[in-house]
């Protein structure tokens, strides 16, 4: 599978966007996903949760498939404030929007396809966010220097091809959160980050997807 293929095949795996956009979504604990045209025209009102103006055209992430959900939960636990993040694949924006959100200061966002970059845009601009994120059209090379978090929302098969470029993205001692994983592939991929200097923090899982959060132990 290439790097190209892999938003087609997680949306084989999901319900189509007009679903999770017909109303207002709680994602995570403290997160309400809304459609953007109808969060300009009504502000939704939900205490305690942070709202995210969502228009998503062509790209991924719309809050509603479960590894887009259980990035968020874990962007949630893991951002404390002040941290540079690496979004990696970003599609529709929304983790650099939440990590923004959360406290994160600088968010990197890249994607390989240009029209996921210009929603990113859009969808930052619908949120005020006109500062801290920076979204490149490119792979992963397009990102310079190392991150406090790493998030790639991908398919197993990208991320075994990419860990080892992803973990040298990471600083010692950080923190990494991966998802697209079937909870069928689960074990055979725990396995396969034994070889990367990761340990593993935590699993979430969400509507048969799982996410891992990891902490970089130094070396490799």
């Amino acid at each position: 599978m290439s790097y190209e293929s892999v938003e087609p095949f997680i949306e084989q795996c999901w319900e189509p966007r007009s679903f999770w956009l017909r109303r207002p979504r709680p994602v995570g604990e403290r997160f309400l996903v809304v459609r953007g045209d109808r969060g300009l025209r009504s502000p939704p009102s939900a205490p305690g949760r942070i709202p995210i103006l969502l228009e998503v055209r062509h790209a991924f992430g719309s809050g509603g498939h479960g590894s887009t959900e259980g990035c968020i939960v874990a962007l949630e636990k893991v951002v404390e404030g002040g941290e540079r993040v690496l979004d990696l694949g970003t599609g529709s924006g929304i983790l650099a929007i939440a990590a923004r959100k959360l406290g994160a200061s600088h968010i990197t966002a890249v994607d390989i396809r240009e029209s996921a970059c210009r929603e990113a845009r859009g969808n930052l601009l619908l949120n005020g966010i006109r500062e801290g994120v920076q979204v490149l059209h490119g792979g992963i090379e397009s990102a310079e220097g190392r991150f406090d978090i790493v998030l790639a929302n991908l398919r197993t098969p990208i991320l075994v091809d990419l860990m080892g470029k992803i973990t040298g993205k990471m600083l010692d001692g950080r923190i990494l959160v991966l998802s697209g994983i079937l909870e069928s592939e689960f074990h055979s991929f725990r396995f396969f980050l034994e070889r990367y200097p990761l340990t593993l923090l935590e699993t979430i899982a969400a509507g048969g997807w799982m996410t891992l959060v990891s902490r970089r132990t130094g070396g490799g």
